[in-house]
């Protein structure tokens, strides 16, 4: 596995997790655990997007 392809998974792994932080913190009513939880996804979701964009013109 490339590092690139690790880095990747990892961006999935970790957004995965966030998007089930938000369910887990909308069933116990925690606002600040689902603040966090969306935080986290959109800087994972974000920093995958943005390694993706690198990568795509670094190969051009």
């Amino acid at each position: 596995m490339k590092k690139e392809q690790i880095i990747f998974l990892l961006c999935a792994i970790f957004t995965t997790i966030a998007i089930v932080g938000v369910g887990i913190s909308i069933s116990l009513g925690s606002m600040l655990v689902f603040s966090l939880s969306i935080l986290l996804a959109t800087i994972c979701c974000g920093a995958g997007f943005t390694l993706r964009k690198k990568l795509a013109t670094s190969n051009k």
